[in-house]
């Protein structure tokens, strides 16, 4: 069976790798922003305010920034970015 190759998940040797705070989206940016998405989206059964009740306890938590980047998207798609901190 022949290798697949991905190459929009791996860096070109041209990019540099520590330019982290760059202002453009590179092709790997833009597919990670949008799994991360996609992931979000499976938040969707959780009302508002149970969903805003786990961000809350997972910041208490200090559990996993990825966890905690994933309900923030899923705050930001449901424009409740607001009530993140209150």
């Amino acid at each position: 069976m022949p290798e697949r190759s991905y190459p929009y998940l791996v860096a070109t040797s041209s990019e540099d790798p520590s330019a982290a705070g760059r202002t453009h989206s590179t092709p790997v940016d833009m597919v990670a922003a949008r799994r991360l998405s996609d992931k979000a989206s499976l938040l969707r059964p959780l009302k508002d305010e149970h969903l805003l009740e786990v961000y809350r306890e997972a910041k208490k938590m200090n559990l996993s920034h990825e966890f905690i980047e994933l309900l923030e998207e899923a705050l930001s798609i449901r424009q409740l970015s607001h009530y993140r901190e209150a």
